[in-house]
């Protein structure tokens, strides 16, 4: 099991890997021939705070590699009630074969990720937001062909988390 907590978690080799890999469903996907590597799994779209794209990339990117995207909006759930976090990624956990959450708090997603027993994604932290790095040095791979020796920085929305 590997979470993706954050890019500091990934060697050189693992963020090329995630890069090549990514290379090739996009082509595969452009070529009409997207392999269902999900198939027969479920993945938790854990959402504390509102979302457009995170949302949509994960929910169709899913749903086109043949899995089932579960959205939840976590004041919908007991969470959103007090639900102690180890009850909830425990219960999560159980049920689905991975859990993405788009959370406040990187504390709170590193404990989820402790107990949920899953891979774990993070899908926006106060932190972070490493989904949207990888997009980001996918997108600057294709168009300057290389990564090595430049210096990138994410610097986020600019609003308070």
């Amino acid at each position: 099991m590997k979470n993706l907590l954050k890019m500091g978690d990934l060697s050189p080799a693992e963020l090329t890997h995630i890069l090549d890999v990514a290379d090739q469903l996009k082509a595969d996907c452009k070529a009409g021939r997207t392999a269902p590597l999900l198939a027969g799994k479920s993945v938790a779209l854990l959402f504390s705070k509102a979302s457009t794209r995170t949302r949509t990339s994960f929910e169709v990117g899913v749903y086109q590699l043949g899995g089932l995207g579960n959205y939840m909006n976590t004041s919908e759930l007991q969470a959103g009630r007090g639900e102690p976090l180890k009850d909830t990624a425990r219960v999560l956990g159980r049920y689905y074969d991975c859990v993405v959450w788009r959370t406040y708090r990187q504390r709170d997603l590193e404990e989820f990720a402790e107990l949920a027993g899953v891979p774990v994604g993070h899908g926006l932290t106060e932190s972070a937001h490493p989904c949207h790095v990888l997009a980001d040095l996918l997108t600057t791979r294709e168009r300057q062909s290389r990564l090595a020796g430049r210096k990138l920085c994410f610097v986020g929305d600019g609003r308070s988390m």
